[in-house]
């Protein structure tokens, strides 16, 4: 896990970033497209949105810079899918800024290397995912509705299966991140809190 140092750094701009840019964005892609597959009727709605975990964990430990590839990989995704541009956009945009938030908010809670692999994931998995997925909720439904994909009778209930979606990825991830730094040592004996 980078040092909050790296946090605020980030990785300088160079072959090495624009790799893992375009690396980022393939990823997150194949993820929205598996995400979208999975879902039993797509109505721009998925069960488990794999993509927020993703974004989250990739703005939080890697770099806040990768929001561009998160952007366009949630757009293009949802393209592939038929959402339309309308909605694809304000998907894209809902789903990049509920990250950044999130990402923000997470490291406004304190520095990292303060908790145990544990805390780092759980509060990955509890703050992330109920930032993150409420505003990408909020703006994604809203988009459905606007382009016409969703009357406003479905409002709430896709909103409450967008959020589930959102922090179901998230948690999922942040599992991840936890099994990583168990099982390859990337965690110093941080005392707990």
């Amino acid at each position: 896990m980078p040092t909050n140092e790296t946090q605020k750094k980030g990785l300088p701009i160079g072959p090495k970033f624009f790799g893992i840019f375009v690396l980022y964005f393939f990823v997150s892609w194949a993820l929205g497209i598996l995400s979208l597959t999975l879902a039993a009727n797509y109505d721009g709605v998925a069960i488990i949105w794999l993509p927020a975990g993703s974004a989250l964990v990739a703005l939080v430990f890697i770099d806040m810079r990768l929001w561009p590839s998160i952007a366009l990989a949630v757009l293009a995704s949802n393209l592939y899918y038929g959402s339309g541009i309308q909605a694809a956009v304000g998907i894209g945009v809902g789903s990049t800024l509920g990250a950044i938030i999130a990402a923000l908010a997470l490291r406004t809670l304190g520095p990292w290397g303060e908790f145990s692999i544990f805390y780092k994931a759980l509060k990955l998995g509890t703050f992330g995912a109920a930032i993150s997925a409420a505003i990408s909720a909020t703006i994604g439904v809203a988009s459905l509705y606007l382009a016409g994909f969703m009357p406003i009778s479905e409002f709430a209930i896709n909103w409450g299966r967008w959020v589930l979606g959102d922090s179901v990825g998230i948690f999922l991830f942040s599992s991840f991140v936890l099994i990583y730094c168990m099982l390859w040592g990337h965690e110093s004996n941080d005392a707990e809190p």
